[in-house]
């Protein structure tokens, strides 16, 4: 058995701590990216690490740096001063290149970044990952990594996969381990945000003990850990509130005086849904607004107030 750092995140004890993530299990249709920089340039990685100096900074963890680490194919690490890795895990398990058998990559990692400055988003995408465990290469798994500036929501992302005898491919667990950890020299996980449970419909657990999903993610799935201060009110000058928070169909707005315009934004800064000359009475209609994690503009005479919702 390799000795990597994934295979030591099945065995170490993880702390308790506070919990700062929340997470939402989502479905969007999954594309393969195009236009990307090859992170691995046609070599057969395993265990190999790629650094990716972006231009701009994220948080993962409490932790804010510009210079990520992909590790493995199956995780990012977030590089400090502090003798602490924070990393993000879509797929912790003992990946490999699917071409180690011969001389070509069949496994190749790459990036892209889409977006306008202050809402870009950083995408890391794992095409056609084999196991370092079976030894034929005959499965595979696809998935992507999205980094979202400014809100610094991580999504991960899976595509199609062949994985039909989960104890070769995951070396005897059940299945990956996914979601989002510290890490010091001395292997010891701290603040940890892991999956349990079955993969197509995961818990969040931060339990002190190391946990993995059963089986693996569908495709079309989406885990996304936002952090938990998106649930608080960003700014308002007068006493407006809304609810409920997550919503489904609607939200109601309280607190208004006179009649408002509203404009709903996506976290990549897309405009989703709008409306003027709303009553101070009015319910917003949500219904048309897909799952995830939006801001909430409103203009009411001369405030505007903006507010951080969930669609669930």
């Amino acid at each position: 058995m390799k000795n990597t750092t994934f295979i030591l995140l099945l065995a170490l004890s993880f702390s308790l701590h506070a919990q700062n993530y929340t997470f939402s299990n989502l479905t969007g249709t999954y594309a393969d990216l195009t236009g990307t920089t090859s992170l691995n340039n046609g070599e057969i990685w395993d265990e190999e690490e790629y650094d990716l100096i972006l231009p701009f900074a994220l948080t993962i963890n409490g932790n804010t740096s510009a210079a990520l680490t992909v590790v493995n194919g199956s995780a990012v690490k977030l590089l400090s001063t502090n003798d602490i890795s924070y990393y993000a895990v879509p797929f912790g398990a003992d990946l490999e290149d699917r071409g180690s058998n011969g001389s070509t990559s069949l496994s190749p990692i790459s990036y892209k970044i889409d977006g306008v400055t202050g809402s870009r988003i950083v995408k890391i995408e794992c095409k056609n990952c084999g196991s370092w465990t079976d030894t034929n290469k005959t499965m595979f798994v696809n998935f992507q990594m999205w980094f979202y500036e400014g809100s610094n929501i991580i999504e991960y992302r899976y595509g199609s996969s062949l994985v039909n005898d989960t104890d070769v491919f995951y070396d005897t667990a059940t299945g990956a381990v996914i979601g989002i950890a510290n890490e010091d020299m001395d292997f010891n996980l701290t603040n940890t945000h892991l999956l349990t449970g079955a993969a197509t419909n995961p818990n969040l657990s931060i339990i002190n003990t190391a946990v993995n999903v059963t089986g693996t993610p569908d495709s079309n799935r989406i885990f996304r850990f936002a952090p938990a201060n998106l649930n608080t009110t960003d700014v308002t000058k007068l006493n407006v509130s809304t609810y409920p928070n997550p919503f489904t169909d609607f939200v109601a707005v309280e607190g208004l005086k006179e009649s408002y315009n509203y404009s709903i934004f996506d976290v990549s800064g897309k405009l989703v849904h709008s409306s003027e000359n709303n009553l101070a009475t009015d319910r917003i209609d949500t219904k048309s607004v897909t799952a995830g994690i939006y801001l909430l503009k409103i203009i009411s005479g001369n405030e505007t107030i903006t507010k951080k919702i969930i669609k669930i």
